[in-house]
């Protein structure tokens, strides 16, 4: 008689019946013994303590920058206190599948909106525009080729990022009389000592951006204007942020 044949290597094994009912009932246990942790009158308040703790925690430490760049963040942490509250509010051990669902919608909300908003305070944007420090005299005209020096210090760059965006307005030094504005331009150079030497062109209201690379402590900007003979022109920084590429 002919011996009954062995599976010829450890990949059969995946294939078997035997091998998929083994998988099915890890996972029906590890589904139960959730579903038993959940209804526990001991983890009813967790997730909503956990929630509340990501919320405070969030508060105490957040960072500057634009609103919108902490949306994914507040979509997760409404839908982990949201979920977390509605399962406080069910008594019902027969729910039992509807609160472990609810612990671990919110468990899990609470965990991807902590990590968006770590990532915002690592790599977010961060306005710097109050500390934008300006030397040089104003108004600026083509004749006397005076300059203009914008610059951040070390306090500005204590969160370190690799880039940075500034937004020059060009104003007539006299708005009553006639504009030269469509005659004007800001040429903008960066000087940072340990940065490659970078040059931009902005017309007014336009923005340059600059490659910092690795954490600098200062940065310098020379502004130059272009404009017609006999116009005088106001320039100054309406935006500056700090951001990662």
């Amino acid at each position: 008689m002919t011996p009954p044949s062995t599976p010829r290597d450890g990949g059969d094994l995946h294939h078997s019946p035997t091998a998929h009912g083994d998988h099915s009932i890890a996972a029906g246990t590890i589904r139960n013994v959730f579903i038993r942790w959940a209804v526990h009158p001991s983890a009813r308040w967790l997730p909503l303590l956990l929630a509340c703790a990501a919320l405070v925690i969030a508060g105490t430490t957040w960072p500057d920058g634009p609103a919108r760049q902490y949306a994914l963040w507040g979509i997760l942490a409404a839908l982990s206190l949201t979920t977390a509250a509605a399962r406080v509010l069910i008594r019902r051990r027969r729910d039992a599948r509807v609160i472990a669902a609810l612990s671990l919608v919110s468990v899990l909300a609470t965990v991807g909106g902590w990590l968006a908003f770590r990532n915002v305070v690592l790599h977010g944007e961060i306005d710097v525009t109050g500390r934008v420090a300006s030397q040089g005299t104003q108004p600026l005209d083509a004749a006397t080729h005076r300059t203009l020096t914008l610059g951040l210090d070390a306090p500005a760059l204590k969160e370190p990022r690799n880039a940075l965006r500034l937004t020059l307005a060009i104003a007539d030094h006299d708005p009553a009389g006639p504009t030269c504005l469509p005659d004007s331009s800001a040429t903008v150079s960066l000087t940072t000592s340990g940065v490659a030497a970078q040059q931009q062109t902005v017309r007014p209201g336009g923005t340059a951006d600059f490659s910092l690379g690795a954490q600098v402590s200062t940065v310098r900007i020379n502004v130059t204007l272009s404009t017609a003979r006999g116009c005088r022109m106001d320039i100054h920084p309406t935006e500056a942020t700090l951001y990662d590429r």
